[in-house]
């Protein structure tokens, strides 16, 4: 089954690659200009297959290189600074084009995102037996094709193949 994050997937943003609003937690490592090298823990603020917008508090440049890291998804490249933002006192929105051929796929991630396509943003995530909702909480345990919540049997979910549905049958989310 063709996954969401393949590349020939359309959408109907005028970027060259779909990106979706995802927390992926990553490494990201550096050397700045001053010759000091660098590591720093952090956290994306979107992700696609050939890149991701970080937030860091190291004061990097485009065409930069650094080298992205995230562990849970099994995952690491090389990367080119193609963007800097600042959003704050010592934070810095990056973006980084990964270098070719890599490229960034969720099929190894223990922590599968069901992903609202409409909105744009995740909704919870389903990890290993637990169901997590949005603000983080575990909410509901996976019983086979089902997700029931935690303090009790009544149905929230139903999953089949990679969408997730209500009770009633509307979809929720993409497994990603």
């Amino acid at each position: 089954m063709k996954s969401y994050f393949d590349e020939g997937e359309e959408f109907d943003d005028k970027r060259k690659e779909r990106r979706w609003n995802l927390p992926i937690p990553v490494r990201v490592k550096g050397t700045l200009r001053d010759g000091a090298a660098f590591e720093e823990e952090s956290i994306t603020t979107e992700v696609g297959p050939f890149g991701m917008c970080v937030l860091i508090s190291k004061d990097v440049h485009v065409n930069d290189t650094l080298v992205i890291v995230a562990p849970e998804e099994r995952f690491e490249s090389p990367a080119k600074v193609v963007s800097v933002h600042a959003v704050g006192a010592n934070k810095h929105r990056i973006r980084v084009h990964f270098t070719p051929p890599a490229t960034f796929k969720r099929e190894a991630a223990a922590k599968k995102y069901i992903y609202d396509l409409e909105e744009n943003n995740w909704v919870g995530y389903m990890e290993a037996e637990t169901y997590y909702n949005s603000k983080l909480e575990p909410f509901g345990r996976i019983q086979g094709t089902t997700i029931v919540r935690m303090d009790s049997d009544q149905v929230l979910f139903h999953v089949k193949g990679e969408r997730v549905y209500d009770t009633r049958g509307n979809c929720i989310g993409h497994i990603m």
